[in-house]
């Protein structure tokens, strides 16, 4: 909420519904109670972040819904926040490059996170290439 909006506009969420709809014309509709079993309360200079995830039936998707509050000073007072629609694309499958010989690099962890990279600059390993294919009917992983 922005800073400079007045205390009679503290609000607190109370649902949220989506519209999901697949590449294939399919539609779900998402709704219930909170975020992500929270109820975040809003006042100005609040800001509220929350990370969620979605399981895709198809390669891509998009959504778009409202999010439900109510005023703190007048409960009764119910208002929808519009979130516009957004497309979601599934990542593609990468197939991992199959070596004729065992690599003489070594693999470094320059920050020592237990991430490692072979060297390349790109972090990926031996991940090269997309396989588009595999978006044919595919079904993508959950990813948060």
């Amino acid at each position: 909420m922005s800073s400079s909006a007045s205390p009679d506009a503290s609000c607190q969420l109370d649902s949220r519904y989506w519209k999901i709809t697949m590449s294939d014309g399919h539609v779900e509709e998402v709704q219930g109670p909170g975020v992500v079993g929270e109820f975040p309360v809003m006042t100005p200079g609040k800001v509220h972040e929350y990370a969620s995830c979605t399981t895709f039936s198809t390669p891509s998707e998009y959504m778009e819904g409202h999010y439900s509050f109510h005023r703190l000073a007048d409960k009764e007072e119910v208002f929808h926040v519009m979130i516009p629609r957004f497309h979601m694309v599934c990542p593609p499958f990468r197939e991992p490059v199959i070596r004729a010989k065992p690599s003489s690099r070594r693999l470094e962890d320059p920050d020592g996170d237990g991430e490692f990279c072979d060297g390349d600059g790109d972090d990926f390993g031996d991940l090269r290439g997309i396989n588009m294919a595999a978006l044919e009917g595919a079904w993508c992983p959950r990813h948060i």
